[in-house]
């Protein structure tokens, strides 16, 4: 076209060939990518997760993701009302079943009484499973608020471990009777064996090792994780689980207290040393089968319920059954090759 321009073409060097471009600096190797950051879980609701490795018990409810502290301090105080809300409901309808079949006889608070006291045989069944019933609170919690399915309440392993509850259970009778007889506690005082004792100690037997279950998955199981998970301290999680497991029942004496206290922190010592609650449910089991077992056959069921005093003379041989019971049961841990944490790898 007129008054158009047409481009021109470069010029190229003799030879005709292109004139090679410099390559460009090297630059530093590309490294490996940083791994990702895993998703963040919610505080409630979230799926079921696996805990670290190579963390015991009370480092079961740690994790990578989310803030597990916060879920742990939920956690306690869910499981706190949950226990509240659950023993409550049910003690209430219990004693309402046992007062109005009884005939209403009295008031309901002198039925709810009886049936609290074990003044009643029905109440042996009512309070053991009211509070056999904390394991449902537990297992709820755990699942929703911080992501463990039940196994993980139980053992570092995810799972109950009946080899290791067996051995416990037989050590807990054997140990804590030949203390209780050998040491000649004192049964009399009491009115002989109630009508039908039969009937009692069958209820003793099949109840008292659920409550016993409650007591440790709420105690030696949530509290324990709980703790260990916001302090990330072992001897702060065995020592809070204890003194809780102490307090919480009630009002005694100095000796009782102690007593107490030392079974807590022997049956937390145990559940870090072996890896899962089995120990302190047989040997708690054991001990409540049998106290009660000797309170039905002396007439005294209702004392031993309800006992707040002890004596030194009473709690020092305890104490050294629990020890005994407690370090036969990591014995027995070891022998059958039970783990005590969660393993080098994925589990």
């Amino acid at each position: 076209m007129s008054g158009s321009r047409s481009p021109r073409k470069r010029a190229r060097p003799s030879g005709g060939r292109a004139r090679p471009r410099p390559n460009p600096r090297p630059g530093p190797a590309p490294g490996p990518r940083p791994p990702a950051r895993p998703a963040p879980r919610p505080l409630v609701g979230a799926p079921p997760a696996r805990p670290l490795p190579n963390v015991g018990y009370t480092g079961l409810l740690t994790d990578a993701s989310g803030p597990f502290r916060s879920r742990a301090a939920l956690g306690l105080v869910l499981v706190a009302l949950g226990y509240l809300v659950v023993t409550t409901l049910l003690m209430d309808a219990g004693a309402a079943v046992s007062w109005l079949a009884r005939g209403r006889h009295g008031s309901f608070s002198d039925g709810y009484a009886l049936v609290a006291s074990y003044g009643v045989v029905e109440g042996v069944a009512v309070v053991d499973l009211a509070l056999a019933s904390v394991v449902l609170v537990v297992l709820a919690v755990a699942r929703w608020v911080n992501g463990r399915t039940p196994g993980w309440t139980c053992s570092v392993e995810g799972r109950l471990r009946p080899g290791l509850l067996g051995c416990c259970l037989v050590i807990g009778f054997v140990v804590l009777n030949a203390v209780y007889l050998l040491g000649g506690a004192d049964r009399s005082g009491g009115s002989g064996p109630p009508e039908h004792a039969w009937i009692w100690v069958l209820l003793v037997l099949l109840t008292s090792p659920l409550q016993a279950a409650g007591e440790e998955f709420l105690f030696r199981g949530y509290v324990q994780q709980a703790v260990g998970a916001l302090t990330g301290r072992t001897w702060a999680a065995v020592g809070a689980s204890a003194l809780v497991f102490a307090l919480m029942h009630g009002t005694q004496n100095a000796a009782l207290f102690i007593d107490r206290l030392g079974f807590g922190l022997v049956a937390g010592a145990v559940v870090v040393a072996t890896g899962g609650l089995e120990a302190s449910i047989a040997v708690h089991a054991a001990n409540n089968v049998s106290s009660f077992c000797y309170a039905v056959a002396a007439g005294t069921v209702s004392q031993t319920r309800l006992i707040d005093e002890s004596t030194w003379s009473t709690t020092a041989p305890n104490l050294v059954a629990y020890a005994l019971c407690g370090a036969l049961a990591v014995l027995a841990a070891r022998l059958l090759g039970r783990r005590r944490t969660t393993g080098p790898g994925p589990v």
